[in-house]
C-alpha cells in the first residue's frame, strides 16, 4: 500500500519529506499539499504554488550508489511524463521530456521537478523527488512558455493526477534498479525527448554553450554538437531551444 502524507498548506513538500527522513522514516513516503508558501525550483528559483495544482514529493532512501544519483532527474521526469500521458484527454505524443528534468505538453512547460538529497546522521542518503504539476493554474514571469493540463484539454482531477504520477514515478525507479537499468531508462527517455536535432543554448553556471541537441550519452549527459562538428557533453545547465515550435514533438525514433 502506498504511504501518503496529505497536508493542507506547508512551506514546501520537499522540506516536510526531508524532515521525515531526519526523523527516521524508512522512505517510499509521498508528501502532498494543497498549497506551498515557500515552494522552490531548480537553482533556488521560487515556485508559485496555488491551490488546484499538484505539489508532491517522494522520499526514497539510498535509491542508488553515489555514481548513479546524477541520473535520478532523468528517471523522475520520465516517470512524471508517463503519468501525465495516461490521463483522460492527454495525447501521448504531445507529452515530452526536456533535458534535464522538465515535462512539456505541446512544447510548453507543465511540470517543475526538483530533486534534493541529504546524508543523514546514520549514514543513509535521503533523496526527495519533488514535482509541481500545473493542473489549473499557470505561474507568471517564467523563462519558458508554460501551460496547464486544463488548458491542454486534460480533464482528470487532482487525485487522479497524483495517482498516475506516483504510479509511473515508482515504476521508473523500479526499471532504473539503482542504476543497473539506466540503459532502458535512457532509451525510453530519448523516445519522448523534445528538441533532438534542434539548435539550442545551454546556460551554465559559468558561461553559455550553443549547438544542436544531439543525444544523451551513456552516462545521461546532454551531447551538444557545435557548428564545427565538435561534441560537448554537459552534466548540468538550463536548456533553451533557439527556434520556436509549439509542438516540439519527440522524435519518431532515437538510439
Amino acid at each position: 500500500m502506498r504511504r501518503r502524507l496529505a497536508l493542507g498548506e506547508v512551506a514546501s513538500t520537499n522540506s516536510v519529506a526531508l524532515e521525515a527522513a531526519r526523523a527516521g522514516d524508512p522512505g517510499r513516503l509521498w508528501v502532498t499539499a494543497e498549497r506551498q508558501v515557500a515552494g522552490r525550483g531548480r537553482r533556488g528559483r521560487a515556485w508559485v504554488s496555488e491551490r488546484g495544482n499538484l505539489y508532491a514529493s517522494w522520499l526514497v532512501i539510498d535509491p542508488a550508489p553515489l555514481e548513479h544519483l546524477s541520473n535520478l532527474p532523468l528517471v523522475a521526469s520520465l516517470g512524471v511524463r508517463n503519468g501525465l500521458a495516461k490521463l483522460k484527454g492527454a495525447d501521448d505524443g504531445a507529452v515530452a521530456v526536456k533535458w534535464p528534468n522538465d515535462v512539456l505538453v505541446k512544447g510548453r512547460k507543465t511540470v517543475g521537478i526538483l530533486l534534493e538529497s541529504e546524508r543523514l546522521a546514520d549514514g543513509r542518503m535521503a533523496v526527495v523527488v519533488g514535482c509541481g504539476v500545473n493542473i489549473l493554474h499557470v505561474p507568471d514571469g517564467t523563462p519558458n512558455e508554460v501551460t496547464s493540463l486544463a488548458r491542454e484539454g486534460v480533464v482528470d482531477d487532482l487525485d487522479t493526477v497524483f495517482a498516475c504520477v506516483a504510479d509511473e514515478v515508482e515504476r521508473a525507479f523500479a526499471v532504473f534498479r539503482r542504476g543497473e537499468g539506466f540503459a532502458a531508462i535512457r532509451r525510453e527517455w530519448l523516445a519522448h525527448a523534445a528538441g533532438i536535432g534542434r539548435p539550442c543554448r545551454v546556460n551554465l553556471t559559468d558561461g553559455v554553450l550553443t549547438g544542436r541537441f544531439e543525444a544523451l550519452d551513456e552516462r545521461g549527459r546532454l551531447v551538444l554538437r557545435g557548428e564545427g562538428g565538435e561534441a560537448t557533453t554537459v552534466s548540468a545547465g538550463d536548456l533553451f531551444f533557439l527556434e520556436s515550435d509549439e509542438r516540439m514533438a519527440p522524435p519518431v525514433s532515437a538510439v
